[in-house]
């Protein structure tokens, strides 16, 4: 075999083995036997090949293509399905293109209501109805039914309120929440009761309200009459007040003046007093005068200080034998009394 031919033959397997390879990723697989059916839609939602294909969740194909419908006035879009060999599908079987999560991914989901068989069934090539459905419709189950899933929810919630009402608004509850409702409700009774008494008052007291309202407004006006003389009788006040305030600023800085007249006078005897005490205190010092020589000489200083003692001791004795020192008491019974004292003592 010549060169070129080995090349060719190596062209044709790479370009074989590319083609298979692109169908796999696309969701198809040309080495394996399967049957395409056609569904027109009016819109896809953005559906991409190799999508899945299921029936109650197991996996029996893919979307092998999409295009537009050609010379459709209507642009209804093509939806070629890639479908197992063995699997046997009804003629009315609907392909429902179903949003699988909130992001957005999407699934072709075929459902009938009874197998077939036979010419029942499908064939290669035939059209199945389209339908769409979105993600809510797709979490629904049993039917389908959108109000019966409303209902439950509905049934849900009721059951929620009747427990916050049980916990927030019964009279048997002893929460914090519950308690601090009954707070509220409390107050708003009181506050209630509070406007319809002012209510009251504000009824029977209406018509002294307006003559009060009437008498403020009248007078109200006549100071509205009375402006020029008010404002002359302000500026005559002003004027007066000013001549009070610079009369009783004179006869002020009078007074300090004579009070400063009579502290300097005051320091000046003060001054000379000082003066006096301070030769006085000098004189003491040098032991001049009978008071300098008082506290200068010691020797009288010590004579003070035994009379002091000997006159304490005098009194002592006579607090302590008063009879030694009473008139007309005999030398005898002095004795006497100092024998009793002595014994005493012991």
């Amino acid at each position: 075999m010549s060169r070129e031919i080995k090349i060719g033959l190596l062209a044709i397997t790479t370009l074989a083995l590319s083609l298979w390879g692109y169908k796999y990723i696309m969701g198809r697989n040309i080495l394996k036997r399967s049957n395409l059916y056609y569904v027109e839609y009016a819109q896809v939602d953005m559906l991409k090949k190799a999508t899945d294909v299921t029936i109650n969740g197991f996996p029996v194909g893919v979307v092998a293509d999409i295009y537009m419908k050609p010379n459709d006035p209507e642009r209804r879009i093509v939806v070629v399905l890639d479908l197992n060999k063995d699997v046997q599908i009804p003629k009315d079987t609907r392909a429902v293109i179903a949003a699988t999560s909130f992001m957005g991914d999407k699934s072709v989901i075929l459902k009938y209501e009874r197998p077939c068989s036979g010419p029942d069934c499908a064939q290669n090539g035939d059209y199945l109805k389209g339908e769409t459905q979105g993600f809510v419709g797709y979490m629904l189950s049993g039917d389908g039914s959108f109000d019966a899933y409303i209902t439950s929810i509905k049934q849900v919630f009721s059951d929620l309120i009747d427990t916050l009402n049980q916990q927030l608004l019964s009279a048997e509850s002893n929460t914090p929440l519950a308690k601090s409702v009954q707070d509220l409700r409390k107050s708003l009774a009181n506050l209630e009761s509070a406007t319809n008494q002012l209510d009251g008052i504000l009824q029977r007291s209406g018509g002294k309200i307006d003559g009060t309202l009437s008498n403020l407004q009248s007078i109200t006006g006549n100071l509205k009459r009375k402006e020029p003389q008010i404002n002359a009788l302000l500026d005559n006040f002003g004027t007066v007040s000013t001549q009070l305030k610079e009369a009783d600023l004179k006869k002020t800085m009078e007074e300090l003046r004579s009070s400063v007249s009579a502290l300097k006078t005051s320091l000046q005897t003060t001054e000379k007093t000082l003066g006096s005490v301070q030769t006085l205190v000098q004189k003491v010092n040098t032991g001049e005068g009978s008071l300098g020589k008082l506290f200068q000489d010691d020797g009288l200083y010590y004579d003070l200080s035994q009379m002091s003692n000997k006159a304490d001791s005098l009194i002592t004795d006579i607090q302590s034998r008063p009879y030694r020192y009473m008139p007309l008491k005999s030398r005898r019974k002095v004795k006497k009394f100092d024998r009793l004292d002595a014994k005493g003592a012991q």
